[in-house]
């Protein structure tokens, strides 16, 4: 084999590990950015990153000014009057109580049917119940809001001391 060869092999086999080299590096500083040993770029002098405070919107309606119908889809009597009583504690402006009027089947925690217009009354209320809970839009064209308890609900615990009453408001079967 020439000289020749010889140093054209050595070469192709510098840059071959030359290329394993980087190729590691980057895979290091990737694993090493992902675990967070390392901070991101702007980062603090500590390496954490810095961060920004975000002002979030006052919200514009409060829950007075939010009218709420409770409906019972379930076959436990008084569910719909103790909830309605429970969301009243919280603020929320109670409209009619009673046995849901679509004989809807809610399997799980419950609905809040709502509209455009009550879109952010059904947002506020849904920040008021318990999670599973799902906002279903039914094109109502008023601002009202439709809390339905489904088969897995459970009673809202009271609030600050308020206490909630055992029975029905109205018709609630």
């Amino acid at each position: 084999m020439s000289t020749a060869a010889r140093r054209g092999r050595r070469r192709a086999m510098l840059v071959i590990l030359a290329l394993l080299v980087g190729l590691l590096l980057v895979f290091a500083l990737s694993l090493a950015y992902v675990q967070g040993w390392l901070g991101t770029p702007g980062g603090g002098a500590d390496g954490s990153a810095s961060t920004t405070a975000v002002v979030a919107p006052a919200p514009s309606l409060e829950p007075s000014q939010v009218t709420v119908n409770v409906y019972n889809a379930t076959s436990t009597a008084g569910l719909a009057g103790r909830t309605g009583d429970a969301v009243r504690a919280r603020g929320f402006t109670v409209g009619t109580v009673a046995n849901d009027p679509e004989g809807a089947q809610i399997e799980g925690v419950g609905v809040i049917r709502h509209g455009e217009l009550g879109l952010e009354g059904a947002q506020l209320l849904l920040a008021s119940v318990p999670e599973g809970v799902e906002l279903v839009d039914d094109g109502r064209g008023s601002a009202s809001v439709d809390l339905v308890l489904g088969d897995q609900w459970q009673d809202l615990p009271a609030v600050d001391g308020a206490t909630t009453t055992g029975g029905p408001t109205t018709e609630d079967g």
